[in-house]
């Protein structure tokens, strides 16, 4: 039921990266928003209580990843355990996913691509190893991670392989770039 906040948070974590915020403020900037997204869901009143039922399991999932990383208040790095390898990350992940699939979901998918953001700082292969290169559903945790990064560092240091053949990419370009203009008028 509350799968397009996931969605919500993509979309809100893109445009704190446009704006150039602290990646370590983004989770609390998110905490601070979901009250007006669900004045905003009684205020449409379609499947209100659906949602309200569904909604704790959202934010108390978030909240809970946000202290275990000791960025609810924001303002802080994040705090990762001293091993947290492959085989560390991958349980870990599993353990944020609502079916023991890690970002095959709504709230675990960009959780898991924040996650990988924080943990890899400047690097795409750490990125690549951390969203990209997991157990559970890589593929979706991968792209929103790598949207993100990308609209931090730019692709100056993605190896051209990564993207020197891809489809409409003229297209693609040039969306991004109207995007982004129209993300900082």
């Amino acid at each position: 039921m509350i799968g397009y906040l996931g969605s919500f948070v993509s979309a809100l974590f893109l445009a704190y990266a446009i704006q150039e915020k602290p990646p370590r403020d983004w989770g609390s900037g998110l905490i601070g928003l979901l009250p007006r997204v669900w004045r905003y869901v009684e205020d449409c009143g379609r499947d209100v209580d659906e949602n309200k039922n569904a909604w704790s399991y959202f934010t108390d999932k978030w909240n809970s990843y946000l202290k275990q990383r000791g960025l609810l208040e924001g303002g802080n790095e994040p705090k990762f355990p001293d091993q947290y390898g492959v085989k560390e990350r991958d349980a870990f992940y599993k353990s944020l996913s609502f079916s023991g699939w890690g970002g095959a979901s709504g709230h675990d998918a960009p959780m898991i691509a924040y996650d990988a953001l924080l943990g890899a700082g400047d690097s795409w292969s750490q990125l690549c190893s951390r969203a990209m290169f997991h157990s559970g559903d890589s593929d979706s945790t991968g792209v929103i991670a790598a949207a993100w990064w990308a609209a931090i560092y730019g692709i100056e240091t993605v190896p051209k392989c990564n993207y020197k053949h891809l489809e409409y990419k003229e297209r693609l370009e040039k969306l991004g770039k109207d995007l982004y203009n129209k993300a900082i008028a």
